[in-house]
Parts: C-alpha cells; structure tokens; sequence
C-alpha cells in the first residue's frame, strides 16, 4: 500500500470517527449544532489559511522563475549582440 493511500485511509478513518462521535455524543441537539458549526468555520479558517500560504509560496516561485528569464534573456541578447558585432557578415 502506498504511503498516500495509508495516508488517505487514515484521515478517512479520523472523520467517521468523528463523525459518529458527534452523534452519540450525550449533547443536546443545539450544543452538537452549535459545535458542529465552529468545528466547519475552524476548517473553513484553516483552509483558508493553507490557500493563502500556497499563493504566497507560489507568487515567489513564479517570480523567481521571471527573474531567471530575464537574466537569460539579457544575457542572450548581450552574447547575440557580440557575436554579430564580431562576425564577418556584421563587417560587409
């Protein structure tokens, strides 16, 4: 088995876990609701939080990559414009 199917099987197990958890709890009714909707506005912050990270993270490797173009670019164009001033065509 897979370390990302384990993985998969795991956080699986943890919600029904926790899903069955929340029903056989000895909570009133209002109490399960109200906690069930903290628990989705807590993962709804922390996803939140991840996709944010993740564009952050992302936004930096784009630039990087468009500044390593750029270098190359400006060094291609700086070692076309001295091999042209150099050849014998540029010259007649």
């Amino acid at each position: 088995m897979s370390k990302q199917a384990a993985c998969g099987y795991l956080a699986a197990g943890i919600g029904i876990g926790a899903a069955l958890s929340v029903f056989f709890a000895p909570k009133s009714g209002e109490e399960t609701r109200k906690w069930v909707a903290n628990k989705w506005l807590d993962a709804i912050d922390s996803a939140n939080t991840k996709v944010w990270q993740s564009r952050v993270h992302l936004k930096e490797i784009v630039d990087q990559g468009q500044r390593q173009v750029t270098e190359v670019v400006a060094a291609g164009r700086k070692s076309f414009g001295k091999h042209e001033a150099q050849s014998p065509a540029a010259v007649l």
